[in-house]
């Protein structure tokens, strides 16, 4: 309706798009001109009933659009339009509002609503100083840019100035016309009947408020409407005003600080307070609000004002400011750039562009993908390889940088990055498929840890499997990009060996086998032995016509050295006796390396002997190497054996001495000891010591280590011995769950609970009377958690959930605090052991933040931190050898093995029922005893990897359903020293017997029953034991056999009954002296003492 009144006016034919708006005031519609494209047409039907002047309203209209040229920040209307039927007012047409714009994803932070905010006062500053009020601001009238660069828009001084309070239909009339039953008109707007602003009203008539200047517009109520949009724009859309309110507001029922005490941020609060205020005397001009707030305002870049340039130029003015930006400016900039970048013509203005987002995406904005991801997967699929290639780095590092993932982006990988992955690996640049491949690992490694393994990075994985499979099969060039990502892909379960082995067929391509050999080199802890030894071994082809694949191939066998069986490695050092003929042009160090990393094994004479010369010899450079390698003409003796004596080696005899108390010192005696008198050592001796190489040194102490080694206790005390159950003494004088127990080296133990108390007791009491105190107590705090014992420094190492760690000596009637400290808020030791090198012994702290600190035992001062795989659960349990090897257990099945040598982690293994594991111990030195919540206890190779027993507390039917009944969850395992039988305590207030050597030996200690029928099988190389105890038993016993068991059956109940727990048995370990008994903490807080 009346666009076609237009054409004889502009020459053109207007095209009508849609409507915008209709009230009974004016409509509003997009149209479009065939030269200055998209218009806002407004449309003011001039009223048929009556004649109606609207001369003057035009001549302001032109006048304000006049005054307003050149302006910056204001999009007056450009061109005025009448005929005798309606009045066209045009102006440039926005695709967005404020008021849209709030409501929309990505949502604005807090410095692009504070940046709007201050655009909002500069534009009211640059009309006021020109002298235009605008007189009905509101978020509708606020359009804006892709970037956010705002303009003024509508301009409506032909609306009243004034309007009645009484009557609510002429604010409907001209200012409702959304209806959204809000209100941004200053309060002063408003008059009562009988004021003289009606009275000035009544006699101007409907065109005097042009002409009277009592009636005109002021800037202070484009102030108030300005703090009523800035204030919505906080509050995420929602109106500070609506009429009534407002007009409630005006008589002083409501007050300002009350109206902006939603506001999040105070400062903007502040600001709207003062802008709101009911005294129009009150508020400052715009300029003065720019200068007085000037702080809360952050420095947008010069490209955000750059609203005339070209796309390039402003990527390009950005990209020139990229290192000043800040955190103010992050979002800013970012979104200027995501406007910008798909619009550059030139393809370095696209890669400036990616730069400068990957820049703010590590500012304020560092874990949100929503705004920049969306625009960088866009660019993936660019014109330029360049940019493609760029863009696919970008979105890594993104990835990379999010710390977790919000529900609604939980599928991110898999719905969303995988598909474009695959897209991607399919383009014809073969760089830019090389860029491809090199990301995926990282992809990988950043998906699991975002999903934690769950369902949602399987189905990444199949995906990316995909991908694997059709770059395989690529260029020579992508798979050796792929080869670089294996090591990663491989622990991720993604690539296979299989794989990368068919990358050696090849023959053209010498740098994809030489890459091949270096893959193995970084994967060699992720590859198990039997892979090594059945399908990397035997490739390992040393007569490679390639120097560079046989440097390679040398590396890796150094690395495999430990994996590799006797007969390969002597097969191997054989292969490698040729070099002595014909040396090497490089790789004389790899060569030298992987026979000296041999040399405790057999190996032919004139190999070792040239290692040897050369690693005796000053040579540094290759080339002098290679002259000694040249120039070893000794004959080869394939059968012979390097003795010590042939090749020179000075035989040294070396006192070991073992590690002393640490908290004795060197003058003062031991308690209980004699006091002696070092004898002082000769000169010679010690010269004598000290001059061996590093190898012979390296080996002393490992020998030292070894004399350190706690004496193993007398093994007749427990060979045979069997738990009858019987009670010999109850102890109640803990508060709370007694949830560690200890055996001392003597007839001392020590027990922890929850009310956090660690009492000492002596099991030598018991004969004498079945109800014994306490000999010691010490008050930790907090709830104790875990509980350690050395034997050789004869001390006990508690902590506490309060992050207290403690260090105790038991004495016969008092606990010696020898050490103790704090750890930092919020982290606690939730498991203890002890480690072992050349410094001495130290102590383990498995604590609740997923890592291992060791500290000293003297002062429990830190010494080295190992940080563990948050993703593979909460940690709940820790095992040592005391010496070398510790593994730490999860609450989500997963072991991870440490060398406490080095000071890393080494492996990590899944148990096979992936439940959560409740204890560790350690049963011989290379397997481990898990048990789990599930009342399973299962028996780990940990050098083979392999689950070769499993014994369960469960019926058949649970086992192979894999039915978890927390009743039967084990809390605490004890083991006698170098015994094949271990004690499990359990919630259902059993105690179970299990031998291990012969399973069929196995019964429930404290039961009245007789030994329940057990059922075993076998699945997957594993043996299940499992406890049947709905099984009937076999009638196979006469009337006269049931009648002389009936008395034995009977007393065996009545001792039996005294002995069996009230409630969950919390914890359990076995005494040593004076008789062998079994300690057994409760949840009640009382301690059995059982034979």
């Amino acid at each position: 309706m009346g666009v076609s009144g237009l054409e004889t006016e502009l020459g053109e034919t207007v095209q009508h798009i849609k409507m915008l708006g209709s009230t009974r005031f004016m409509k509003t519609i997009l149209c479009k001109h065939p030269k200055e494209g998209q218009l806002v047409l407004h449309v003011f039907m001039r009223p048929v009933s009556m004649p109606f002047d609207v001369t003057q309203q035009i001549q302001v209209l032109r006048t304000q659009y006049t005054k307003l040229d050149g302006a910056q920040r204001l999009l007056s209307h450009t061109q005025v339009i009448s005929d005798d039927r309606a009045v066209y007012i045009l102006r440039q047409h926005m695709h967005n509002n404020l008021y849209d714009r709030v409501s929309t994803r990505p949502f604005l932070s807090v410095n692009e609503k504070r940046w709007i905010a201050c655009q909002i006062l500069m534009a009211l500053r640059e009309a006021h100083e020109r002298g235009v009020c605008h007189g009905d601001i509101k978020s509708e009238n606020i359009v804006m840019t892709s970037w956010n660069l705002i303009f003024v828009a509508d301009l409506a001084p032909f609306k009243p100035t004034f309007l009645p309070v009484d009557d609510p239909a002429e604010f409907n009339f001209y200012f409702d016309s959304a209806s959204r039953q809000y209100c941004c008109i200053a309060p002063e707007r408003f008059y009562d009947p009988g004021s003289s602003i009606a009275q000035v009203l009544t006699a101007s008539g409907i065109n005097g408020s042009y002409d009277d200047p009592r009636l005109a517009l002021q800037p202070s109520m484009d102030i108030f409407s300005a703090g009523c949009v800035i204030a919505e724009l906080f509050l995420d859309g929602n109106p500070l005003f609506s009429l009534s309110r407002l007009l409630q507001y005006r008589k002083g029922t409501v007050t300002a600080a009350a109206l902006v005490a939603d506001i999040p941020d105070k400062q903007i609060a502040a600001l709207v307070g003062h802008m709101i205020q009911l005294d129009p005397t009150e508020r400052l001009s715009a300029a003065e609000y720019l200068e007085q707030w000037a702080s809360i305002f952050p420095n947008a870049p010069l490209a955000a004002y750059m609203d005339q340039a070209s796309p390039d130029v402003r990527m390009r003015a950005l990209y020139d400011e990229m290192d000043e930006v800040d955190d103010d400016v992050c979002e800013i900039t970012a979104s200027i750039a995501c406007a910008n970048v798909r619009n550059c013509s030139l393809p370095s203005s696209r890669c400036m562009g990616i730069k400068v987002l990957m820049r703010c995406s590590r500012g304020a904005m560092r874990g949100d993908p929503d705004l920049i991801l969306p625009y960088l997967v866009a660019l993936a699929s660019d014109e330029s390889p360049r940019v493609r290639a760029e863009a696919i780095i970008a979105i890594r590092d993104l990835l990379q940088d999010l710390q977790l993932l919000t529900p609604i982006n939980s599928n991110i990988f898999g719905d969303y990055i995988a598909p474009h992955l695959q897209y991607f690996a399919g383009d014809a640049s073969v760089g830019v498929r090389c860029m491809v491949a090199s990301v995926l690992g990282d992809l990988a490694d950043t998906a699991y840890f975002l999903t934690n393994g769950h369902s949602a990075y399987e189905a990444l994985s199949n995906q990316m499997r995909a991908i694997v499979g059709k770059l395989s099969f690529d260029e020579a060039e992508v798979k050796h990009v792929l080869l670089c990502a294996f090591p990663q892909l491989y622990e991720r379960g993604i690539q296979s060996l299989s794989h990368i082995i068919t990358y050696l067929n090849d023959r053209d391509c010498w740098f994809l086998r030489a890459a091949f050999f270096d893959v193995v080199f970084a994967a060699s802890a992720q590859i198990s032995r039997h892979a090594s030894r059945e399908y990397i071994v035997p490739l390992i082809n040393l007569n490679d016509q390639e120097v560079f694949v046989v440097i390679s191939a040398l590396r890796a066998l150094l690395r495999l050295v430990p994996q590799m069986s006797p007969a390969m490695l002597w097969d191997k050092l054989v292969e490698v006796q040729r070099f002595s003929k014909q040396p090497l042009k490089h790789g004389a160090h790899e060569f030298t390396e992987f026979v000296l990393a041999n040399a405790r094994l057999p190996m032919p004479a004139q190999t070792a002997r040239l290692a040897l010369e050369i690693s005796r010899s000053t040579a540094d450079s290759e080339e002098e190497i290679m002259q000694m390698m040249a120039s070893n003409e000794a004959p080869l003796a394939s059968a012979q054996t390097v003795q010590l004596r042939e090749i020179g080696a000075a035989l040294k005899t070396v006192f070991l001495t073992p590690i002393k108390d640490p908290w004795v010192s060197a003058t003062e005696p031991r308690v209980g000891t004699k006091s002696t008198t070092p004898e002082p050592t000769s000169d010679k001796w010690q010269g004598v010591a000290e001059e061996g190489d590093r190898a012979i040194k390296a080996f002393l102490r490992k020998k030292a280590l070894e004399l350190e080694l706690p004496q193993a206790p007398r093994r007749r005390r427990f060979e045979g011995w069997r738990p009858q159950g019987t009670l010999v003494a109850e102890l109640s004088e803990h508060n709370d769950a007694v949830t560690c127990a200890v055996a001392t080296g003597s007839s001392l133990f020590v027990t922890g609970s929850d009310d956090g108390s660690i009492r000492l007791f002596d099991g030598t009491v018991f004969r004498k009377s079945a109800v014994c105190r306490s000999r010691a107590l010490h008050v930790l705090g907090g709830r104790i958690v875990s509980m350690v014992y050395h034997p050789v420094l004869d001390c006990v190492v508690c902590s506490s959930d309060n992050g207290s760690i403690s260090v105790l000596r038991p004495r016969a009637d008092e606990l010696v605090e020898l050490a103790k400290r704090t750890m930092v808020p919020g982290e606690y030791a939730v498991a203890l052991g002890f480690a072992k090198d050349e410094r001495g012994v130290s102590v383990m702290a498995c604590t609740s933040r997923s890592r291992v600190e060791f500290m000293g035992v003297a002062d429990l001062m830190p010494q080295d931190v190992v940080e563990l795989d948050p993703s593979l659960g909460r940690p709940t349990c820790m095992a040592s050898d005391g010496s070398t090897l510790a593994v730490v257990a999860t609450a989500k099945g997963w072991l991870q093995l440490l060398d406490t040598r080095f000071r890393i982690t080494l492996k990590k293994y899944r148990h096979l029922m992936s439940h959560p594991i409740t204890a560790l111990n350690m049963y011989t030195a290379s397997s481990i005893l898990a048990s789990t919540a599930s009342g399973d206890v299962s028996l780990l190779d940990l050098r083979e990897s392999k689950w070769p027993l499993c014994v369960s507390s469960r019926s058949m039917q649970e086992l192979k359903s894999n039915e978890v009944n927390r009743k039967l969850r084990i809390n605490a395992m004890a083991l006698a020293p170098h015994m094949h039988y271990v004690i499990t305590a359990s919630n259902d207030g059993m105690l179970r017997y299990w031998n291990l050597d012969q399973l069929s030996q196995s019964f429930v200690i404290n039961s009245s029953e007789t030994v329940p029928p057990y059922s075993s099988y076998e699945l997957d190389n594993t043996v299940y034991y499992c406890e049947n105890v709905n099984v009937p038993r076999s009638p196979g016993s006469s009337r006269n056999q049931i009648g002389a068991r009936l008395a034995n059956d009977v007393a065996r109940a009545q001792a039996t009954n005294n002995s069996r727990p009230g409630g969950p048995v919390t914890s359990v370990c076995i005494l040593g002296s004076p008789s062998v008994m079994l300690v057994v903490g409760l949840q009640s807080g009382a301690i059995r003492v059982l034979l």
